[in-house]
Formats: structure tokens, sequence, C-alpha cells
């Protein structure tokens, strides 16, 4: 199948040269709009620290490519943000005379180790070639709540911050006031994982503006503006106001059909809830979907809670 798949090192967006950002892009053909990951290489006094490692092996040898004058007399270390495919399919090039130690929530392990998460592997590497040397390695070294890598100069402060998935965390940077959202937040929206996650979203967000970041990274979406998670939090918050005046006007039990048209129920479409962003909407189709899901999420967090 004629895929696409792309690699590049993006220059200036963290606004800090210790924290490097490189960016992979995969797109099943030339016809399908390109779903791009960044990825981290934090430089600090001790240890340089790459934070997720992107869709393929050969993407972490670009990285570590990029990196590879950095690393005398530094402890490599690598964080996954999170158990999901795009963030860490690179993870088995760190092993042999690339071993370092990977690192990450309790349950990104729970969650790599799932028949379901090699059958999504094996679908891909049917398809296309680019993952044949793909195997899943999970994390061996997890946390729960938090844990902070003291580097030197740097400190870098890991976060629980669940929602997108159960295992989400987030890094924090204090003395650059710089935050690693990961999925966290994301431009234009964020994807909840289930109904039961939205307290979950809700108190991440509220735990990360917090902070008071001065730039926010995300996975997805080449923004550093603080403006993505502040907007995040009042895009889900919108939803649940709306949710609870349906509800009020009407409190009842919806159909499976009625969720699937959640954001119609709401009175919000997905054109108003982009509609103050400060740039355009790249993928409209898989953010659509994004807003149906996650209006259809918090209706029912809503209902069970009357």
């Amino acid at each position: 199948m004629a895929y696409v798949k792309k690699f590049e090192s993006i220059k200036g967006l963290s606004g800090d040269e210790r924290v490097r950002v490189f960016r992979s892009a995969f797109a099943e053909s030339e016809e399908k709009g390109l779903m791009e990951v960044d990825a981290y290489a934090i430089i600090t006094r001790d240890y340089v620290v790459v934070c997720d490692t992107l869709l393929c092996p050969e993407d972490m040898q670009a990285v570590l490519g990029e990196i590879q004058s950095e690393l005398a007399g530094r402890q490599l270390l690598v964080v996954n943000s999170h158990a999901d495919w795009d963030h860490t399919w690179g993870n088995n090039y760190f092993q042999g005379r690339h071993a370092a130690p990977i690192i990450a929530h309790a349950s990104c392990r729970e969650r790599m180790l799932t028949k379901e998460a090699q059958e999504g592997l094996d679908e891909y590497q049917k398809r296309f070639d680019c993952f044949q040397h793909v195997v899943l390695r999970p994390p061996k070294l997890t946390f729960n709540d938090q844990l902070t890598i003291e580097g030197g100069d740097l400190t870098l402060q890991l976060l629980h911050t669940p929602g997108h998935q159960r295992d989400q965390v987030s890094l924090w940077i204090p003395e650059l006031r710089l935050l690693l959202a990961f999925d966290a937040a994301e431009f234009p929206l964020p994807s909840l994982e289930s109904a039961q996650a939205v307290p979950l979203m809700l108190s991440s967000l509220e735990r990360l503006s917090a902070l008071q970041p001065e730039r926010v990274l995300c996975g997805h979406g080449k923004r550093n503006s603080i403006a993505t998670l502040t907007g995040n939090l009042a895009y889900f918050r919108e939803i649940e106001r709306r949710a609870r005046l349906l509800l009020s006007h009407s409190p009842r039990t919806f159909t499976e059909d009625e969720l699937k048209t959640a954001s119609n129920l709401l009175g919000f479409s997905f054109e108003e809830a982009i509609a103050t962003l400060e740039e355009p909407c790249e993928d409209d189709k898989f953010y659509r979907w994004v807003h149906d899901q996650n209006s259809r999420h918090i209706l029912q967090w809503v209902s069970q809670q009357q």
C-alpha cells in the first residue's frame, strides 16, 4: 500500500534549546490526511530524557542521531506518556547497545501487555512495512501519582493526568514554566476515554492549569500556547453546562441511537465548538468524531448523576 511516512526535527517550539521537539507523521495513503505526533528530548545536566518514542524504532534511531553529541556523560532515560501506539511503538529501539530504562504510569505497562495491543500491532504490520520492526516493549519502571527526575539543572515532574486514557501522564519543568501535556490536552479538541473518565479529565486539566505554565506542548496540534489548555477546559465545561441544562428540562435515559448524535441533543455543533479557535482545524473529519464522542461521554456522565 502506498502509505506516507515522515520524520522531522522541529526548531524553536519549546522556547529552550534543552527541550528538543521531533515529529513523526503517517498516512495510510497519499489521499488521506497525515496523523502527526510529537516527541521530545530533554537535555539536563545529568540525563537525556526521551519523552515518547513515536511510531517505530526507526523514528528513535533518527532522534538519537540528532542528539548523539549530548549523550556523553549523561544517563539516557525514556518516558512513555501513555500506551497509545503512536507514543510507544518506538520503544523497541532502546535495547541492546541502545538500552535505556523506560518509565511510565503503572497502567501503561498493563495496557501494553493486553491482547488488544498486540492485535493492533499485528494488523498494522500486515498492511504497512514501516512497522515491521515494532515489538511491544512495555515500561519496566512504573509509578502511580507522581515521579520526579532531578536532572541537576532542570527538574522533571511526571504527573498522572488521566482522562484521555487512564495511564496518561504529563511532564512539568518548573524552571522553564514549560508543560509537556502530551495527550492530556490537544488542539483543537482533546478526546475522552469514556464517561467514567470525564471527572478525571476535568480534574487533570484543572491541575495542569494551576501550574500556570508559560508554554504548553502537546502530542498533537503543533502549538505551544497555553490557550490549548484553557480552551480544552472551557470546551468540556460548556458541554457539561449544556448537558445539565438539557437534563434539567427533560430528565431521562437516552437511547443508543440518540447518544450517537449527542452533540445535536446538546445543540452544540462542531462548528460552534471550534468557533473561538485562533487557527483553523486541519482534520475536520477526525475531530468531528472526537466532538461527538466527547458529547456522548459527558451526557452519559451527567445522566448517571441524576
